[in-house]
């Protein structure tokens, strides 16, 4: 396993993204992998304030959903595109996300490089403010930060302020990348993902709830957001 998991390391890094099948889909396994993973690549963090270093992702309708989460908004529907932790002071690098289970036909994983979505690329994405929801911690931001590292969209906790935000809004919603890449997941698939470079969304989960995922996020060495 250790060779399959440098593999997929190697091409993260080199592409952006990586994807592979663990050979035992035991869920310990899954879990153990997920962790040594994002030792791996970076320093893994939570995603709620005291809550657990792994999240489990589950399809969920509006009523039952966390009201803080996009599930909350959209339901089973497709999710937007989005960088997941936006509402952070620096979104996390990486996401790695294994599947404990699937049913068939359920939720794909949609993800497609940031640099194809013109909105996020033009002066406006530097200059355009947007209002970040976060409790007493909001702040307002732009959709790509000044050094160019970084995208940071999210409908769910982004709030448009001014023209140059509503259109980037608008535009994403519209837009439908020609190169863009799904994960149909599977007991023991992995998807590792630069969340830096990457933007990606949930499909149409209304074939099949049966989907649980494993999910954590990893900042950069020596920044914790």
């Amino acid at each position: 396993m250790a060779q399959l998991i440098n593999n997929a390391l190697s091409e993260l890094l080199s592409n952006g993204w990586a994807a592979f099948q663990l050979p035992n889909d035991d869920a310990v396994a899954i879990e153990q992998a997920a962790l040594e993973i994002a030792v791996l690549l970076g320093q893994p963090k939570a995603t709620r304030r005291h809550g657990p270093l792994i999240d489990e992702l589950i399809p969920t309708n509006k009523h039952a959903a966390n009201l803080r989460s996009l599930s909350a908004r959209y339901g089973l529907n497709p999710f937007p595109w989005h960088t997941d932790g936006a509402h952070w002071g620096t979104p996390p690098r990486y996401l790695v996300m294994g599947c404990l289970e699937a049913a068939p036909r359920t939720a794909q994983t949609i993800f497609c490089e940031g640099r194809a979505f013109e909105p996020l690329n033009l002066e406006e994405a530097r200059s355009s403010t947007f209002r970040v929801t976060n409790g007493s911690n909001s702040f307002y931001t732009a959709a790509r930060d000044s050094a160019d590292r970084y995208y940071r969209f999210d409908p769910g906790c982004m709030t448009p302020m001014d023209a140059g935000a509503h259109k980037i809004v608008r535009a994403i919603d519209l837009f439908e990348p020609e190169d863009q890449h799904a994960i149909t997941w599977q007991a023991g698939t992995f998807l590792l993902l630069d969340n830096w470079r990457f933007i990606h969304r949930r499909g149409a989960a209304q074939g099949s709830t049966e989907r649980k995922l494993l999910r954590v996020t990893v900042m950069e060495r020596m920044n914790h957001g």
